[in-house]
């Protein structure tokens, strides 16, 4: 048999072997990474000028500034840092020119400050100032966005939950016969707004990672939560599959979720807390730091003996601990590389390590101190406008989940409670009918025409809109999840706090909306009702 790929270059047999649709999958990634890169680059920019400008004033000189910056691999930024030493380096570019084929803004007032012979220093701290109020600028008018997003997020979906409670009554009225088309309708609708919505809300939202993700050292909760979720995970899927085999409700399989999850969440939530009082500490922390070792001339042990702990209500165990440390002469790196860790902030992993850098170039640890401080203090106020929207937001969102998910419940308890009446009040009619007929055929007459518009309610096929109810809320609940996580920000543990929240709320109203639906329409009172109708009826006719 001839092989099908003789004669092919390897290129071509390549090309050709390719999984389908290998390339729309390749740009959707990309895509997806140069939006996460966008969202960042705004903060990111903001650290690296905080770096070049602290080297700057360490008199470091123009290649020692743009080699240190390009051996920050935590910034974004340090790639294209990178790329312009290699031009110098390897390639003899001169830095103008070298910044010039990067075409980024930034990187071309760099290039034009250079070749006007503006001094490195005096560019890079104006340079800081003006990204600073970009950085503002850019947060701000995100926040806006976010806020208006995130109205019409919770307005579509509550609008697709209107849509997809009006194709059950729709249903229970006329009984399509493309039961299973109208039904994808609904759940189409419903996940197009979700994952629209959320990514909107992602794209428009500021990017904050409060936690710094280091895997050598990180806070007492995050070690907590690390060690809990290598449990509590597996048991939770083990136990969602069992109970789905042993065909348990799906309120139980909520409420076990948000059970299982709200230990994690609750940690989650307290180290995410306890981030943003560190944060808020250490811009105070680190000018105090700066000041005291610049102006008395002493070493980082002695000037933190001098400045005043208390008043860092949140980091004043963490500085005390460093403080004994190096009072024993352990080595300063570790020290301040255990403090970082602990601390569990991005922000602290980020600033802290610029300060010591360039104090260790040489640096007037007064001025340093004091540039890293107003970097800091810019993005804790910020952060603080930021948490103010989100948590209007998610108290709204909340609020709007426990009343989707109850219209859902209700509204679908109400059918089935209405559907099972009029069947068996049709099949007592029909017997009253019957011996009716016998009798007087005006009242057999009434009789039928007193159900003909109940016939409708007799084919509501509940299995499958109970599926249909489950399966909705299901996607809601995951949007909802998400969406709390966009605009709330915080580490991936708090996908554990806000799941814990949602998945709770959806079981419970799945467990109590059926008792509380059954307080106010039951059965007996809709037979009582029709029986009362029916006496009535034919006495008139007798009349």
């Amino acid at each position: 048999m001839a092989d099908p790929d003789a004669g092919l270059t390897p290129d071509e047999v390549k090309e050709k072997k390719q999984i389908p649709f290998a390339d729309a999958v390749e740009g959707i990634k990309e895509r997806i990474s140069q939006i996460t890169e966008d969202k960042k680059m705004s903060a990111d920019l903001l650290f690296m000028n905080t770096y070049m400008a602290s080297l700057a004033l360490a008199d470091a000189s123009r290649p020692e500034i743009f080699t240190f910056a390009a051996n920050r691999k935590e910034y974004i930024s340090a790639k294209y840092i990178a790329k312009v030493d290699m031009f110098v380096k390897k390639w003899s570019y001169s830095y103008s020119e070298a910044l010039s084929i990067q075409a980024e803004r930034i990187m071309n007032r760099y290039a034009n400050a250079i070749e006007s012979g503006v001094p490195d220093d005096d560019f890079l701290k104006n340079e800081l100032s003006t990204v600073r109020s970009v950085y503002r600028s850019q947060v701000e008018a995100g926040l806006e966005m976010v806020q208006k997003w995130g109205d019409a997020y919770i307005a579509m979906l509550l609008s697709g939950t209107v849509i997809c409670v009006t194709l059950m009554i729709s249903i229970a009225i006329y009984n399509p016969t493309g039961l299973d088309t109208t039904l994808f309708t609904g759940y189409g609708i419903i996940l197009a707004i979700g994952v629209g919505g959320n990514f909107l809300m992602y794209s428009s939202v500021p990017d904050d990672p409060k936690a710094h993700g280091l895997t050598d050292h990180s806070s007492k909760e995050q070690q907590t939560i690390h060690a809990m979720e290598r449990i509590i995970i597996p048991i939770a899927v083990v136990a969602i599959i069992l109970l789905s085999l042993i065909g348990a409700s799906a309120a139980m399989i909520y409420i076990l979720i948000g059970i299982l999850l709200a230990p994690l969440g609750i940690i989650g939530y307290i180290d995410d807390s306890n981030i943003t009082m560190r944060d808020n500490d250490f811009s105070t922390f680190i000018r105090s730091l700066g000041a005291v070792m610049g102006g008395q001339g002493t070493t980082a042990v002695h000037a933190l003996n001098t400045i005043d702990k208390k008043s860092l209500t949140a980091l004043e165990p963490l500085v005390n601990s460093v403080y004994s440390k190096m009072n024993l002469g352990l080595d300063d790196k570790q020290i301040w590389d255990k403090f970082i860790g602990e601390s569990g902030s991005n922000l602290i992993y980020k600033y802290l390590n610029i300060y010591l850098d360039t104090i260790t170039l040489g640096g007037p640890p007064d001025s340093i101190g004091s540039i890293v401080g107003a970097s800091m203090l810019e993005q804790t106020l910020l952060r603080e406008k930021k948490d103010m929207h989100s948590r209007s937001f998610l108290i709204l969102l909340i609020a709007m989940h426990a009343a989707m998910a109850g219209i859902f419940v209700a509204l679908y308890r109400i059918m089935v409670v209405l559907t099972g009446s009029v069947g068996n009040m049709m099949e007592q009619f029909a017997q009253e009918q019957a011996s009716a007929s016998s009798g007087v055929g005006g009242s057999a007459s009434s009789l039928s025409s007193s159900m003909g518009g109940l016939s409708m309610f007799t084919n509501f096929p509940e299995a499958q809109m109970g599926a249909f109810v489950v399966i909705s809320l299901t996607i809601i609940t995951l949007s909802n999840i998400f969406a709390a996580r966009f605009v709330g920000g915080g580490d991936r543990y708090m996908f554990y706090f806000y799941g814990a929240i949602f998945c709770t709320i959806t079981g419970v109203v799945l467990l109590l909306g059926p008792i509380f639906v059954g307080m106010f329409f039951s059965p007996e009172g809709l037979a009582a009702m029709a029986s009362q109708g029916a006496t009535s009826g034919t006495q008139v006719t007798g009349v």
